[in-house]
């Protein structure tokens, strides 16, 4: 087992899931490393990026697993081989996804076979940025011919619709990327992310209205891949209770990888709106704020989401926005942080985003759980196995939270199957660099959605 940190209640998660019932579910429903074996290339899977080289035992970062999780050898997994599967955008408007949460995750399986735990042999399939099709295909061919045990998925209506698939096999998934309610309380499915757009809007919208008191119409803008109860539901009611005579000037759903928002913006124009919420992710954001704001629409914007990617379509424009959504900080001073952030700018050349973190961060959870499974005596090539363990002690070390010796630390809520992590409203600069500048909270729908917002300076 695994030191004990500072424990982050599942208060957050609770709440959330009486907001997903309040809301209404019927609106939800996404190597080549020497260490881990390479890619299998049974699922039509790519490297996803840049190979790095395996890491070596007396690799600063290794050494800061070995602190957390111990040390290695038999009964830390050595010499257990786990199949896991990624399935990823590879291709399409969110290769850059896939790109970073493969990285992520290659970095990792390298890192714990260096640190004396098991061989991840990773296979990555291409769900074609959220077809469904395709995902359902890749995730089969996984599971039949790379014969995982655990996957990491990505995107809303891909993962939902893979869940027939991972229960009947009994294969442990993990999503990282824009979970849905459509994937909350699904058996062998867990998310170690909030539910996109949910978590992040009551301080997100509170923070608006107090940073613009005078803007009161607010317009919604997103798209029907995630985020629907926010979008529907959640923002509707929160607004007015945030601002004094807010109102919802309208709600605007966008194609997933459109570059073009004429229509979009025009049917803002016409509402008169004085604020904007989005919910879009991948590039899309970036390219609706630099519609916007071309479209001489000087009103302030808050984004669920933030990526360097997006920003880069147009850097000037995202730097007269904000966004808010949890966030992985790589100057963090927890240790596990900083030595995942040294060893991923040593191999790919630049900061890891949360994404990249996400994934990362999967394979040491079930690394832990072999762990746990082997002191149990049982088969850790087990996705029950794994999943029982995880069942029966919710607690992990993460990357997020924590203080300059000490790891933060993620607790799944086993009902819900979801997480709590720190989030903040971010300001962008004009070199894509976010900055914390107001530090949020998750609520339930019985809160005050005023009290999602923690810290308004920083």
């Amino acid at each position: 087992m695994f030191k004990q940190f500072t424990t982050r209640g599942t208060e957050g998660a609770q709440g959330l899931r009486r907001t997903i019932v309040a809301g209404g579910l019927a609106f939800a429903c996404a190597s080549g490393l020497a260490a881990c074996g390479g890619d299998s290339g049974g699922s039509g899977g790519s490297s996803g990026g840049s190979e790095v080289k395996a890491a070596a035992a007396s690799d600063p970062a290794v050494k800061a697993l070995n602190d957390v999780f111990g040390p290695g050898g038999k009964e830390a997994g050595e010499g257990v081989t786990i199949n896991n599967g990624m399935l990823l955008a590879m291709t399409g408007q969110g290769a850059y996804f896939g790109r970073v949460m493969s990285q992520g995750a290659k970095l990792a399986a390298s890192q714990v076979k260096a640190a004396g735990g098991p061989d991840f042999k990773i296979s990555i399939g291409d769900h074609e940025d959220g077809a469904i099709q395709a995902g359902v295909a890749a995730t089969r061919r996984m599971i039949s011919q790379d014969k995982i045990t655990t996957l990491q998925t990505s995107y809303g209506a891909v993962s939902e619709a893979i869940i027939p698939q991972i229960q009947q096999a009994k294969v442990l998934t993990f999503q990282g990327g824009g979970p849905s309610p459509g994937q909350v309380e699904k058996d062998f499915l867990w998310n170690n992310r909030m539910l996109f757009g949910d978590a992040p809007a009551p301080g997100a919208l509170t923070w608006l209205a107090k940073e613009h008191p005078d803007a009161k119409r607010l317009a919604i803008v997103g798209t029907s891949e995630n985020a629907t109860n926010a979008i529907k539901t959640l923002v509707p009611s929160v607004w007015p209770k945030v601002q004094d005579g807010g109102t919802i000037a309208t709600t605007q759903i966008h194609d997933v990888g459109v570059t073009d928002f004429g229509s979009v913006i025009a049917k803002i124009k016409a509402s008169k709106a004085d604020a904007i919420w989005n919910a879009s992710f991948g590039n899309d954001p970036g390219y609706f704020v630099k519609a916007v704001r071309q479209a001489g629409i000087d009103i302030p914007i808050i984004l669920s989401e933030f990526t360097s990617d997006a920003c880069k379509v147009d850097p000037k424009a995202m730097s007269s926005v904000h966004a808010a959504a949890d966030y992985f900080d790589p100057n963090s001073e927890n240790p596990l942080a900083r030595s995942f952030t040294e060893a991923y700018r040593a191999a790919y050349k630049s900061d890891p985003d949360f994404y990249a973190a996400n994934y990362y961060e999967q394979i040491l959870i079930v690394w832990e759980l072999v762990k746990r499974v082997i002191a149990e005596g049982g088969d850790p090539q087990d996705g029950a196995a794994l999943q029982a363990a995880l069942i029966k002690d919710p607690k992990f070390p993460s990357l997020y939270g924590g203080d300059r010796s000490t790891p933060g630390e993620i607790v799944f809520d086993p009902t819900l199957h979801t997480v709590t992590k720190p989030m903040n409203v971010l300001e962008i600069s004009g070199d894509c660099v976010p900055s914390p500048v107001a530090d949020i909270t998750a609520v339930g729908p019985d809160a005050d959605p005023k009290t999602a917002l923690v810290s308004a300076s920083r």
